[in-house]
């Protein structure tokens, strides 16, 4: 399978993403950094969690058009291959027309890091401190049960690391600022 390259990909997102673009480039951080622990392909996996909301902008946030016709158009100018746009859309698997489903390795990990990555911004963004390892997991497990805290992000999925991979949200936490750590990012 031939891959795009990197830089295709980062087009992609500048041409069609505006509001969206920096959760794009950490859920493919965090998905590449998970990558480096379970030993499989980094720029696979990349692109999954760099690419898996690269409609969203695009259809002003249309759930209804989330991961459809869209989204294949943007993804056909890098000539994406099947598989990964299959492993993109199990995030919408809830979504009406979508058929994929999170029952591989690499989609439960992009179930399992999107809705939480988003929520840890939100976190991270109140925080005084610039270093995101000073996010503690203790105090995000709280923040998630406070439902006007990021209101937008569902609570259900934001534990998917616990019910697909049966990963401790703790432990899921800290992996998650490592990687967010090794990242070249700001508020």
């Amino acid at each position: 399978m031939v891959l795009p390259i990197e830089q295709q990909a980062r087009d992609l997102i500048e041409k069609y993403s505006t509001s969206t673009k920096q959760h794009l480039y950490q859920v493919g951080a965090i998905m590449k950094y998970f990558w480096e622990k379970l030993w499989e392909d980094s720029h696979y996996w990349w692109l999954v969690g760099v690419l898996h909301d690269v409609d969203w902008d695009y259809i002003e946030k249309d759930g209804n058009k989330h991961l459809k016709d869209e989204f294949d158009m943007i993804t056909s100018e890098i000539d994406l291959p099947e598989e990964i746009k299959g492993d993109i859309r199990s995030h919408g698997h809830f979504l009406p027309g979508i058929t994929e489903q999170p029952d591989t390795l690499v989609r439960k990990y992009l179930n399992a890091v999107d809705e939480l990555s988003g929520f840890m911004w939100a976190y991270f963004r109140m925080l005084p401190s610039d270093n995101v390892m000073d996010i503690k997991p203790k105090s995000i497990k709280k923040k998630l049960k406070d439902k006007w805290f990021a209101a937008g992000v569902d609570r259900w999925e934001a534990r998917n690391c616990e019910t697909m991979l049966e990963l401790d949200i703790w432990e899921f936490i800290e992996d998650m600022k490592i990687a967010l750590s090794q990242w070249t990012w700001a508020k």
